[in-house]
């Protein structure tokens, strides 16, 4: 598979629960620089410190380090494709499922549009795929590519360095 014959689906990143999550951490690091060097605790520090008994019962497998996918694209174009295709393989996940689904309603044979009929819905369902995974309705395909990103060097601004 040729790199460059992947479809661009960095327009859909504008949406991203990530980016929204570190927009709202720059916000909260600009508030604590405006608002001087006093240590505040957080929630989760409160709570540990008032209940004593959560300790050690609190999962982290939950937590995750927010991830600026935008950024990442932008700086490395391996990354760009890294993320098309993780994107074209949800397309490619939500095709199988709608298929199956289909599959699981009867038709009857009286109504029936025969072989241009399946022609046609496959190809319905194909863009009925594509269109689920470009509006990240499922948000698989950010999970593929921060599992996939992970194995990758990190990211360079400057490649000459």
């Amino acid at each position: 598979m040729d790199i460059f014959s992947v479809q661009d689906y960095s327009s859909r990143i504008s949406r991203s629960r990530d980016e929204q999550v570190l927009g709202k951490m720059e916000a909260l690091k600009k508030a604590e620089r405006e608002s001087g060097s006093e240590k505040k605790q957080s929630d989760f520090e409160k709570l540990m410190s008032d209940r004593p008994e959560l300790q050690g019962k609190v999962s982290s497998s939950g937590l995750s380090v927010p991830q600026n996918i935008k950024a990442e694209i932008a700086a490395d174009p391996y990354r760009k494709k890294l993320f098309d295709a993780s994107v074209e393989f949800e397309s490619v996940f939500v095709k199988m499922m709608l298929k199956e689904m289909k599959n699981s309603v009867h038709k009857e044979k009286l109504i029936d549009g025969g072989y241009a009929e399946e022609i046609f819905e496959d190809m319905l369902y194909d863009e009925y795929s594509k269109d689920i995974s470009k509006n990240e309705s499922l948000g698989m395909a950010e999970q593929i590519y921060k599992q996939m990103s992970a194995l990758l060097p990190p990211v360079k601004s400057n490649f000459y360095q």
